[in-house]
């Protein structure tokens, strides 16, 4: 899984207004904020409701509502920056477990691997995000988790 995917599922160069040419220029384009359009690819690749995504990304209902309605609107540079990490560890999920059926439901199960927790609910923060990344490569790699 590449920046580039990463980048495709947040709506690509149309989407994101920038062609995406690896890290940094993935670190500019979130510093600046994703268009709210970014936020609706990842709920659907993910079949999630708008309160689930919300409350993942640390956004009120209201605020989404508004988001939506207003164009050219951009989500903040903490809110882009964890919609990035729910993307690319949905993209991970995918090649590790081979199937995006699977890794939506991996993703919102609890696993034994994380204390029975739900590895959604970790991707809220960096810490719980690299606890997700972590038994996935585990899982990859063929170590018991």
């Amino acid at each position: 899984m590449t920046v580039e995917q990463v980048a495709e599922l947040l709506g690509g160069r149309k989407i994101l207004k920038t062609k995406i040419s690896g890290s940094l220029s993935m670190a500019d384009v979130t510093a600046r904020g994703f268009p709210a359009k970014s936020f609706d690819r990842v709920k659907e690749a993910l079949r999630l409701s708008d309160v689930e995504v919300a409350r993942i990304l640390g956004l009120s209902s209201k605020t989404t509502t508004r988001l939506r309605k207003a164009e050219n609107k951009l989500l903040s540079p903490t809110a882009s920056d964890r919609l990035y990490r729910v993307a690319r560890l949905y993209l991970l999920a995918v090649e590790v477990l081979e199937d995006e059926d699977s890794a939506r439901e991996w993703l919102t199960t609890p696993q034994v691997g994380l204390n029975n927790r739900v590895p959604l609910d970790l991707m809220t923060t960096e810490a719980g995000s690299r606890e997700v990344e972590a038994l996935l490569l585990r899982i990859d790699y063929g170590v018991i988790s």
